[in-house]
């Protein structure tokens, strides 16, 4: 039986003790030849008691109301699917991480969409893994407001709070933030190259750590983990986009990055705080090792299948 289970049964009990008293001394009050002093008493504390009671049972009630609810979902969610959360700052590229990276699974993706989430599933075929597949689900949320992931995170998909059935959570950054034009149409890569060149590209780049770092630090994680682990959440996966444009800006000699051997360190770097940070939640947690970086912090350009595809078969592997 798990804690949910338990305090059910204490809620029972309590109701069932109380029950058993009032109605014992109704009884003896009815039972009463006449309604001497003690009898009227009786009535007395039974006029108080059961409007006490019927105060102190309805949270009780409402709290089991949920419990059971939650007991009800938890039967009958279907606990073979792997379910992983993306999390990320808006425009980190995660809806192009979505769609090449399971492009590479072989998938059929269909979108399931809430006010807060939308969600995809399918089956997932990985390559190298003798053609086996798994039922995958991913969820991801609109906008950038954690109390969305916490407090209206769907329970058919995460499972009831005390009994999550989450697997695995993504997270995504990134070191160049999204550009539109005057119409709102995002640059494409030349432009945004243009546009970093003519600007402070190293305040530039410095402000995009910074807002993610603000938003994934270790007050967020603390929250994001507590509303959402469970036994089942066995893989947790760091993941740092664009590192294309990284790489261009470094070889057409506008980005320096002389105290890093390559592009790949460099980006690393601006994030080594917040890996530690979420290595220490898992480690606290007892998801499993994220100290190698090498197999859990995937340093990729989302819109390569190439470099997304060791990070999905990291993902899936042990799983299909």
């Amino acid at each position: 039986m798990n804690n949910r289970g338990y305090v059910i049964v204490v809620y029972l009990s309590i109701v069932s003790i109380y029950l058993i008293g009032a109605f014992t001394l109704i009884w003896w009050i009815l039972s009463s030849k006449s309604l001497n002093q003690e009898a009227t008493l009786g009535v007395i504390v039974s006029l108080i008691l059961l409007p006490v009671g019927a105060l102190l049972f309805k949270p009780i009630r409402n709290r089991m109301e949920v419990l059971i609810d939650g007991l009800l979902i938890s039967a009958h969610i279907d606990k073979s699917i792997y379910r992983i959360l993306i999390f990320f700052l808006f425009l980190s590229g995660k809806t192009t991480f979505i769609k090449t990276a399971f492009t590479v699974a072989d998938t059929d993706i269909n979108m399931r969409s809430t006010q807060n989430f939308n969600s995809y599933q399918f089956r997932s075929f990985l390559q190298g893994i003798d053609r086996k597949s798994t039922e995958v689900a991913i969820a991801d949320y609109k906008g950038q407001d954690l109390l969305q992931v916490i407090l209206n995170a769907p329970q058919d998909f995460f499972g009831a709070p005390g009994s999550r059935v989450l697997n695995a959570i993504i997270f995504i950054v990134d070191l160049v933030p999204r550009k539109s034009d005057r119409f709102g149409n995002p640059f494409n890569d030349e432009a945004l190259l243009e546009w970093l060149k003519s600007g402070n590209m190293l305040d530039i780049i410095r402000a995009r750590v910074q807002e993610h770092h603000e938003y994934i630090n270790e007050a967020s994680l603390q929250l994001l983990f507590g509303s959402l682990h469970s036994q089942n959440l066995k893989r947790v996966i760091f993941v740092i986009n664009k590192i294309d444009l990284i790489d261009r800006l470094i070889d057409n000699g506008y980005l320096t990055v002389s105290n890093f051997p390559n592009a790949t360190e460099y980006a690393k770097h601006h994030f080594k705080g917040m890996i530690e940070n979420v290595f220490g939640v898992c480690q606290a947690l007892g998801i499993e090792d994220f100290s190698n970086s090498d197999s859990l912090v995937f340093i990729v350009s989302a819109r390569s299948r190439d470099e997304l595809s060791p990070l999905i078969v990291r993902l899936l592997g042990t799983r299909s």
